[in-house]
């Protein structure tokens, strides 16, 4: 029976305002008694559909805004709020023609066109979402447009432009503390450290008011070399920020970096005897533990955890991977398939069972899963070299179109680049370079490499003379590859050869004694290098110390031992597929640095 109007507003108010105070479940309860006489009512349909929202359920949240556009068809509002939903859900395409469609109706409303920004950026359109962004600093200049013209800046990793944009919001908004913030940040990236740290600490003795501004305070004084500050940076913002798992982590791994092992977490363990049903933190504790190699400990941890909430799949994700790296990959499988049967439509929880199933010696199984997920995502290198692990230890015989080591891997001479007199000349001028990005860009606390260090970002968007040179050198080398590669379905990496191909990312590796990287892939890539810069190593060292090697997976499997060495020698760039399980014999001697780049296709 529909109620008459006078019935239904105080509810539809009631509700409305319950909403707006944030308790999303008590406005649902006052407004569904009314709800299916009302389903006409655009604005209810609105109201209901932003319920929804609140309390997280995006598929009705977007059956309701649809049905609300579709007896308000002029509401901006109406589009606005359906793009956000369908942008959650990952349906960016979609989300993207809703945002302009509510920017057509409400060209001024400059939140829509915020939105529209994030979700190109969010879609991977950085050019688009650039253009847009500068529609905004065009339409409205002020310290909203320029931070948001920074964040994708930021996104595209154009440093020295992003420090701009974010010294263009400090003019118009100089004592606001987020503008403030971001434009310190700015500075860091840029490797303009010192003044990064000096308007952090100003910041930090005014207030200090953030998780945000503490973590990157402990981090920026810790990569000065003040280690006992960082400590203490660290000791007062867990104080004001009991709870924030980012600062309890990063502490956690300098403590570990300080050599005093499963003592790492006490900071942690103190405060999850405080919030005991905290799993960020209890999560924190075990990543932690992990990556400072105390296994046994960070098993019971998450065992603890998983007593409070036994089917969260982060635990038992971890949880998996942990007893897998106890050489227990057989016990592991149990929590990563529960994790698979919870989320089955998650493309990470079946992802995650790939390599211990590999390890269990279910290559049968890891081929299948492989092949499925492929179906989606066919060029998606880690399941490429998954698949071809597979192969491998089932004696297929097609593993060896994969892994012909002796086609698809090539080595090349660089030709002296224009400018220089020679390859040395050249080699060393980069060679400064590149180690003036490991000073600025490679943090200490987010190392994964043994005894050495990789820089973090892209170096593709830093503006230097040498690195201009280096991908003019290496062109033609790379045209060679593409050009030998077999452009047929039968062939791996040269079925996705295109007329075109682009340079997507370049980074740096600077091993020490003892240093080395661990076996990997690039998941992104296509066509990956690595190029010898400068090499430094004992005279009395190991056979094939430092070393590139191929064909050993990422964790160890029997019979998957390496394929394939190549010895370092400045001048020296070597091609090769990014699906190749490639890594680093450990060094011998004070200097082996390198770069690499990945190369798609367009």
């Amino acid at each position: 029976m529909r109620r008459a109007p006078s019935e239904t507003s105080p509810l539809i108010n009631a509700s409305r305002e319950l909403l707006a105070k944030g308790d999303a479940v008590g406005a649902d309860r006052v407004l569904a008694p009314v709800f299916e006489g009302m389903k006409s009512d655009h604005a209810v349909l609105h109201l209901m559909g932003s319920i929804k929202k609140a309390e997280g359920k995006l598929g009705e949240a977007e059956r309701c805004f649809r049905a609300a556009i579709s007896h308000g068809l002029s509401e901006g509002t109406y589009y606005n709020d359906l793009g956000l939903v369908l942008q959650a859900r990952g349906a960016f395409e979609e989300a993207i023609r809703v945002f302009r469609a509510a920017l057509a109706l409400m060209p001024q409303a400059m939140a829509i066109r915020v939105n529209l920004v994030r979700c190109l950026m969010a879609s991977g359109d950085s050019a688009q979402a650039e253009k847009e962004a500068n529609l905004y600093v065009g339409a409205d200049p002020g310290a909203e447009a320029w931070t948001l013209l920074h964040q994708v800046h930021r996104t595209q990793g154009r440093d020295a432009e992003a420090l701009n944009s974010a010294a263009a919001a400090l003019k118009y908004e100089p004592t606001k503390r987020g503008v403030r913030f971001n434009y310190a940040m700015a500075l860091d990236r840029v490797g303009r450290g010192g003044e990064a740290l000096e308007y952090l600490e100003r910041l930090a003795r005014q207030e200090l008011d953030s998780p945000d501004l503490a973590l990157s305070l402990m981090r920026a004084v810790y990569a000065a070399g003040r280690k006992q500050d960082a400590e203490e940076v660290a000791t007062q913002a867990l104080k004001a920020f009991p709870g924030a798992v980012a600062i309890h982590a990063s502490y956690a791994r300098m403590r570990a970096l300080a050599g005093v092992g499963e003592n790492c977490v006490a900071h942690i363990e103190a405060a999850i005897k405080q919030r005991p049903r905290d799993l960020g933190l209890r999560l924190a504790c075990a990543d932690a533990l992990h990556r400072a190699q105390c296994l046994p400990k960070a098993l019971a941890v998450l065992e603890e955890a998983l007593k409070l909430a036994p089917d969260a799949p982060p635990l038992l994700t971890a949880q998996g991977i942990v007893l897998d790296e106890l050489e227990r990959p057989r016990d592991g499988l149990r929590p990563l398939r529960r994790v698979c049967e919870i989320a089955p439509d998650a493309r990470a929880s079946w992802r995650n069972l790939l390599s211990t199933l590999l390890r269990a010696g279910l290559a049968d199984e890891a081929l299948h899963v492989t092949r499925q997920l492929r179906k989606d995502e066919p060029d998606e290198q880690y399941l490429i070299a998954c698949e071809v692990t597979a192969l491998r230890i089932l004696g297929d015989p097609d593993y060896r179109r994969w892994a012909d080591f002796e086609r698809l891997v090539r080595c090349y001479d660089l030709p002296t680049p224009q400018g220089f007199f020679t390859v040395q000349n050249f080699n060393a001028s980069l060679a400064d370079t590149l180690r003036a990005q490991h000073r600025v860009n490679a943090h200490p606390l987010d190392q994964y490499v043994h005894n050495g260090t990789q820089t973090g970002r892209n170096l593709m968007a830093v503006e230097d003379r040498h690195l201009r040179a280096f991908f003019s050198a290496v062109d033609n080398s790379v045209r060679d590859y593409v050009t030998r590669l077999r452009a047929s379905p039968n062939d791996p990496v040269g079925q996705r050869r295109r007329e075109g191909y682009r340079f997507a990312s370049l980074s740096s590796l600077r091993l020490a004694d003892g240093g080395y990287q661990a076996n990997h892939v690039h998941d992104r890539g296509w066509i990956s290098s690595a190029y010898y810069v400068a090499l430094s190593p004992s005279e009395k060292r190991e056979p094939r110390a430092g070393a590139l090697k191929f064909g050993e997976p990422n964790r160890p499997i029997r019979g998957c031992t390496p394929e394939k060495f190549i010895e370092p020698r400045p001048g020296l760039l070597v091609l090769f597929p990014s699906y190749m399980w490639h890594g680093t014999v450990p060094f011998a001697g004070s200097e082996r640095l390198s770069a690499a780049f990945e190369v798609v296709p367009v």
